[in-house]
């Protein structure tokens, strides 16, 4: 028979990429997971597949007093873990994920694991809420930081407390653990970071220079900086090495001149003594200082954002630092969703 002829095509390759930007523009990237009927506090992934592996499952914590775990495969909700009884502020994976950890306002913190819908410990001792959860990194000690401006720690396997950590001047907002497993930082609504030492439990020094409550910290990998985010609107980064304390301001300022003299103690404290001018009838007066709004020498950079408080910070196995907050306008400024 009659061989076919080629028929002309009027088809170009560049509408394939047209559609290919339609569908991007109109399609979403995100869904919704509905069940609580709460706000939702925390969230945490399962860190069983390490960092090469998308996440399976979620945890999330609620108002409702309740714990969700959330299939990442189906996105539907698997289990619903009852046993507080008020809020529950907190939420976090062992770092092997066959355990999880809460915290709520009924005082207490509990351990769960994921096949059993009642907790495995209570944790019982803080005088009010149980605002923040962190494990250690051998999954064997669970920290617990409290709005009775301590921290705890506890063994996972006896229900016990081993350590109380006494510091700060306000709730506990914020707890990370280092790598390494030697130290536990904490911050609070006292703008003032504490860093413990795990062993011995006692403080190893005080960190400032944040002027709002500090909503998260994370240790780098080699456990040799600490950042931290807030709601002063900055990212800050500290050398965990450093043996801190206040800087000086000026060292100027003697008899006769009218300026204030600073001189740092042995703890790295500023000791301010006014500076009268010759023998005038004012005391010269000598007080050890501790200024929140004073930024300690172990401040190695603060990054500033444009009116973004930080609500949580991240370093990557990599050791990249990834923060994360909302926009807020100033007065009177449209939000970007209504432009």
């Amino acid at each position: 028979g009659e061989r076919l002829r080629a028929l002309r095509t009027d088809f170009d390759i560049s509408e394939v990429k047209d559609l290919r930007e339609i569908r991007e523009r109109h399609g979403t990237t995100t869904r919704k997971l509905v069940g609580h009927s709460g706000p939702v506090y925390a969230l945490s992934f399962d860190p069983t597949g390490g960092a090469a592996v998308p996440p399976r499952f979620l945890l999330s914590s609620s108002a409702d007093a309740t714990v969700r775990l959330w299939s990442l495969d189906t996105m539907t909700n698997v289990v619903a873990y009852r046993g507080h009884t008020k809020p529950i502020w907190d939420v976090e994976w062992g770092p092997r994920g066959i355990y999880f950890a809460t915290g709520s306002r009924d005082h207490t913190a509990r351990l769960w694991t994921s096949d059993r819908v009642l907790p495995l410990r209570i944790f019982a001792g803080h005088l009010s809420d149980v605002d923040c959860v962190k494990f250690h990194p051998n999954s064997l000690y669970l920290a617990t930081g409290s709005s009775d401006s301590t921290c705890r720690l506890w063994d996972v396997q006896t229900g016990l407390c081993v350590r109380v950590f006494l510091g700060h001047q306000g709730p506990v907002t914020a707890m990370a653990t280092s790598p390494d497993g030697k130290y536990l930082a904490s911050a609070g609504e006292d703008l003032a970071i504490n860093l413990w030492d795990l062993g011995t439990g006692k403080r190893v020094k005080k960190m400032t220079g944040h002027t709002a409550t500090i909503y998260s910290l994370a240790f780098s990998q080699e456990t040799s900086v600490l950042v931290s985010g807030g709601a002063d609107w900055t990212v800050r980064c500290w050398d965990v090495k450093s043996s801190g304390g206040l800087a000086t301001k000026s060292s100027g300022g003697g008899a006769g001149t009218g300026e204030d003299a600073t001189i740092a103690d042995a703890n790295g404290f500023v000791k301010r003594t006014a500076g009268g001018g010759g023998g005038g009838g004012t005391e010269a007066t000598a007080e050890k200082e501790e200024d929140d709004n004073f930024a300690t020498r172990d401040l190695m950079e603060t990054f500033p954002t444009k009116r973004t408080p930080i609500l949580n910070v991240h370093f990557t196995p990599r050791n990249l630092c990834l923060a994360a907050g909302f926009y807020q306008p100033p007065v009177g400024e449209m939000p970007f969703e209504r432009r």
